[in-house]
């Protein structure tokens, strides 16, 4: 098992992501991409080789990429300028894994109306991903897709896509606020799972919440789950310790 951190939650300048991360114990950063996506040192010339060797120098990973903005340019949006624009960054996002040595993407979705899409709303997500899930495979790159899907949906969409290049971003606080069984769906996820962050409800410290933890690292093992758990976890006035705290308490899970 692998432990990593959203660079957001460090609550520190860019240029001590990495150094902070690794001093606290983590094994990976997730770095994150936002709205002003073309501006990102990810979209500059030389951007990825400068963010590999600030990770190189910290010797921690870059465990995945979070292009956030992903979030309102999936396939399944109504605004066919807004699909395009979302098949354009995430592609470009994939490309730059490899020069980072990173293997896996968060690909967010949270639309609030899907328990309500038709059948041909369903099919218009997978069709969307599948050409995305080709330049995956190219790249041996993961798209962990995160969303607010339950177990039975989520396995709908990765088992239709039918690529080993996409999986599940299971999100232990999200989905448990939704009233999901977060171990009973781990389990039924089973080898589909591809990373997992942890988060608690509340936004409480890991353990304070109403997410079954206990349930979870059983799941974990009962799946043989062996990838990156990564806190999105919020902090107060001690980021540093609270995000060690978290990081003590993650570690017991899949032991």
């Amino acid at each position: 098992m692998k432990y990593g951190i959203r660079d957001g939650m460090l609550k520190t300048s860019p240029e001590n992501v990495f150094t902070l991360a690794k001093e606290i114990g983590f094994d990976g950063v997730e770095y994150c991409i936002g709205d002003n996506y073309a501006d990102s040192l990810l979209w500059q010339a030389d951007g990825a080789e400068k963010l590999k060797a600030l990770a190189d120098a910290a010797g921690i990973e870059i465990s995945s990429l979070s292009p956030g903005v992903f979030s309102s340019r999936h396939p399944a949006v109504d605004d066919p300028e807004k699909r395009a624009e979302g098949r354009k960054l995430l592609t470009h996002v994939i490309e730059v894994c490899p020069p980072l040595d990173t293997k896996a993407i968060l690909a967010p979705m949270f639309p609030r109306d899907f328990n309500e899409w038709s059948d041909e709303k369903w099919q218009s997500l997978i069709d969307g991903l599948k050409p995305l899930a080709e330049v995956a495979e190219k790249h041996e790159v993961v798209l962990a897709l995160e969303t607010m899907f339950n177990a039975d949906q989520i396995s709908m969409v990765v088992d239709s896509i039918g690529s080993p290049c996409v999986k599940v971003y299971y999100d232990t606080g999200n989905l448990t606020n939704r009233g999901y069984d977060a171990p009973a769906e781990i389990r039924q996820l089973g080898d589909r799972m591809g990373m997992i962050h942890a988060k608690d409800t509340d936004r409480k410290m890991l353990g304070e919440g109403g997410v079954d933890f206990k349930g979870v690292s059983d799941a974990i093992r009962d799946i043989g789950y062996d990838g990156y758990i990564v806190l999105e976890t919020p902090v107060g006035d001690d980021p540093n310790a609270d995000n060690a705290q978290n990081l003590a308490f993650i570690k017991k899970l899949g032991k």
